[in-house]
């Protein structure tokens, strides 16, 4: 049996915007930067009908800052047709349930590590290594050293993309 898909909010359908069908999107402040800069009208993108995520496809996309968008969905060139979606969510699809794909997402972000005892130590994510069965980060401390910390939510406390920042658990030993 195949692995459930999962999606996640990318943006809110603020208004119309012009008689062609252009919407304005606000972006949720947790998306990753990389994730909106990907948008394009190759890949689609979806909005839950009757329970239900439908994929649309943006004829285009003009970035506005960086949280806002002007697109214009196909099939909905104009003002009545584009009106119905104000107020929805649109949603990007993030992979398989428990897909570990997202550790890459992580590198060149900074961290506080804490320890069981309290000790506090800074750094930046390096790397990180897709090991079939233990995906993990690599951390460099602010001292130079390096060491793999299992791509696991027992020692991601929170991830905050806007900052580009995680606040992370260490076991023992690292």
């Amino acid at each position: 049996m195949g692995e459930k898909e999962r999606f996640l909010p990318l943006a809110t359908v603020r208004k119309t915007f012009g008689k062609g069908g252009e919407l304005i999107l606000k972006f949720r402040p947790d998306v990753p930067q990389n994730i909106i800069n990907q948008l394009n009208t190759k890949e689609p993108v979806f909005i839950q009908v009757d329970g239900i995520p439908v994929p649309f496809y943006f004829t285009f996309v003009t970035l506005r800052g960086n949280d806002q968008a002007m697109v214009c969905l196909e099939n909905y060139l104009s003002e009545s047709l584009a009106a119905e979606w104000v107020g929805k969510t649109i949603l990007y699809k993030a992979g398989a349930k428990g897909s570990q794909d997202g550790g890459i997402l992580l590198v060149g972000y900074t961290f506080t590590a804490k320890t069981k005892g309290g000790k506090k130590r800074e750094g930046t994510v390096s790397g990180f290594f897709d090991y079939p069965g233990n995906p993990c980060l690599e951390l460099e401390f602010g001292d130079g050293q390096r060491t793999l910390l299992p791509f696991h939510e027992d020692f991601i406390n929170n991830i905050n993309n806007r900052r580009r920042s995680l606040d992370l658990f260490l076991p023992e030993g690292l």
